[in-house]
């Protein structure tokens, strides 16, 4: 873990996220990007089915053997601007071994080019779909990082719905208050090899767009009592070297606090998405839980 802390500092990233101005310069001019394709090893895990849904592609992913009834719709992080990248693979390519479950990727619209109201809208269609194939028990939300805090809010919309609630959530050191306004942040910061306040700050308002960022739908550590407790079971798995750390606690504090359900589970020098290197010690003990929480939910292999 030391080391792969080490080599994430060697990147740029933080240096980024530390400039709005570097940030608005790259981002709100750009092209729109491009997913990166799927990749080898979840081509031999599965079959791959693409289709647009409310104007946006979709992957869906089968598992070619071993399937269980499990079903999860995973949401890639990026501060919801940024697409899906290769590591985003290997976590949904170790999700599938792990529990042999059919996945369904949404490609959803990101920041600045669209704003949140956009992404709610097409992913309700995308469940729903995935409702005409699978029961919602057996329907696991899932995601990293701004990905963590879109599957939180994506079932705060879905009990505004009032479509079935789906099973479970899994939450991958989810990005839960997009204002970063959190006291505890800056400590977190200094030691944070990828992630900075201000950057952060500046791609959640662009996802807000005009709306507060303390919505509950954008940052759902402020969402009320009344309808955290009526979530489905939440795993939180959190690197203490994360500037989001502070709010996922936050976030699994008032989830316990409302009645519902929510187990934090933090390691201790991890750094934020470490899930992304899954032979990592610790990565390997979060697939480990994985694992037996979604068999345990969805039923055995049949």
């Amino acid at each position: 873990m030391k080391l792969a802390c080490a080599a994430v500092r060697l990147t740029r990233t933080k240096q980024h996220y530390r400039s709005k101005a570097w940030m608005r310069a790259e981002y709100l001019q750009r092209s729109y990007p491009v997913q990166a394709p799927v990749s080898r090893s979840v081509r031999k895990l599965c079959t791959v089915e693409e289709s647009m849904v409310g104007g946006f592609r979709t992957v869906t992913l089968r598992p070619r053997s071993e399937s269980s009834d499990a079903s999860i719709i995973y949401l890639h992080g990026g501060t919801y601007i940024n697409e899906l990248v290769r590591p985003h693979w290997s976590i949904i390519a170790e999700l599938i071994r792990r529990t042999g479950a059919t996945v369904t990727v949404p490609f959803y619209p990101l920041a600045p080019e669209h704003t949140f109201g956009e992404a709610f809208e097409y992913l309700e269609t995308v469940y729903a779909r995935v409702l005409e194939t699978a029961a919602s028990d057996d329907v696991v939300l899932a995601g990293d990082s701004a990905g963590g805090g879109l599957s939180v809010g994506m079932a705060l919309h879905l009990q505004a719905a009032g479509l079935p609630r789906p099973g479970r959530l899994l939450l991958l050191s989810p990005w839960a208050d997009i204002t970063g306004t959190n006291p505890e942040l800056p400590a977190y910061e200094k030691v944070d090899p990828m992630l900075a306040i201000p950057g952060a700050v500046e791609a959640g308002s662009w996802w807000a767009g005009k709306e507060d960022p303390r919505h509950p739908l954008l940052s759902p550590v402020y969402a009320p009592a009344a309808d955290l407790a009526l979530l489905p079971p939440v795993d939180i798995h959190q690197g203490e070297r994360d500037m989001c750390m502070p709010d996922a606690a936050k976030l699994a504090a008032r989830i316990n606090d409302a009645g519902g359900t929510a187990a934090l589970t933090a390691y201790p020098g991890a750094f934020h998405v470490f899930m992304a290197l899954p032979w990592l010690p610790e990565s390997k003990a979060v697939y480990d839980d994985v694992e037996r929480v979604v068999r345990t939910t969805s039923g055995e292999r049949r």
